[in-house]
């Protein structure tokens, strides 16, 4: 059966009147007629009794009409919740973030992007750099934010912030004192690592075989939040994203060294699945995070001169 078809025999069998119907569809009479005629032959019964010019359905026009009813209502619906995805008034989107985005960086952002569009139904799902490339590439999250370097055949992946690895210790570490520390003197002290699957371990590793660094002392933490409380309460050092310590550095309980060879670069990457069509929420969700990026810089200037106050003045004034 035609759509159209059944579409105009609707009107005609609510009208009960060819003129009426055609004057509603915009279509001449003649056009409604034969399209009743093709259908009438499709089903291969009649659907209206003709006495002069009185039509009324018959009984398989009547059990065709209620069908119609149902089959017209449910296409109407149908294009009401494509058009609601299309203007982004509903739809789901599911975000894969490594840790660092998905705690330091991605929240507010996320936020601003709910507020924009309050019919989309947002999750996010922070997990292990290696976790949530698995995600993307299987097609379990929609798009996912990684820090790179990010390599896959099935993966679209452009850049999205600048990150940056840093030497970071509680500001009463005897070494927070020094402008520059010397790298024996940071091997000497207990290092504070990343678990397996992060891309934060991987950095830092190969950054300390780029030192020749071998045989330290570390220690293995799932998160980086774990990583800074112990930096917080103990001696030791570890290697974390500026994002990560913003508050702490504008509080002035942590210090950092981030010049060379102490600071170790890094992109932050989107990603989605090349066999999977974006849909307009990932759309407009890539969209944002392109638009917002600038908003995400590390440390305007008045913070950064924090870097060069004593010890106790950095801890007055901080508001957390």
């Amino acid at each position: 059966m035609d759509f159209h078809q059944l579409n105009t025999f609707s009107q005609v069998a609510r009208k009960l009147n060819f003129t009426r119907a055609a004057e509603d569809l915009k279509m001449s009479q003649p056009a409604v007629s034969r399209q009743i005629e093709g259908l009438e032959k499709t089903l291969g019964l009649p659907l209206f009794n003709r006495i002069g010019r009185s039509i009324s359905l018959t009984d398989a026009g009547y059990v065709l009409y209620k069908q119609c009813e149902q089959i017209l209502g449910l296409v109407e619906s149908t294009q009401a919740t494509i058009e609601a995805l299309k203007n982004l008034e509903s739809g789901s989107l599911h975000v894969g973030c490594s840790s660092t985005v998905g705690n330091y960086v991605l929240p507010s952002v996320i936020l601003q992007f709910t507020q924009k569009h309050p019919g989309i139904q947002t999750r996010v799902e922070i997990n292990s750099t290696q976790e949530i490339f698995r995600k993307v590439e299987e097609g379990i999250v929609d798009v996912a934010i990684l820090a790179g370097p990010v390599e896959s055949n099935v993966l679209y992946v452009e850049p999205f912030v600048k990150d940056e690895l840093v030497l970071a210790m509680s500001i009463d570490h005897p070494l927070s004192r020094e402008q520059a520390p010397s790298l024996e003197t940071i091997r000497q002290h207990l290092i504070l690592l990343r678990s397996e699957g992060s891309n934060t371990r991987a950095s830092t590793l190969e950054h300390f075989a780029q030192l020749g660094w071998t045989d330290l002392r570390t220690v293995e933490f799932d998160t980086t939040e774990a990583i800074k409380q112990a930096l917080l309460e103990g001696p030791g050092l570890g290697f974390v994203s500026k994002y990560a310590i913003r508050t702490e550095l504008r509080c002035g309980l942590l210090h950092m060294v981030s010049s060379a060879p102490f600071l170790i670069p890094r992109f932050f990457y989107i990603t989605t699945n090349k066999n999977w069509h974006p849909s307009p929420a990932v759309l407009a969700f890539k969209t944002f995070l392109r638009k917002n990026v600038s908003h995400l810089g590390f440390l305007s200037n008045t913070s950064e001169n924090l870097y060069i106050q004593s010890n106790d003045e950095r801890r007055v004034g901080c508001e957390i």
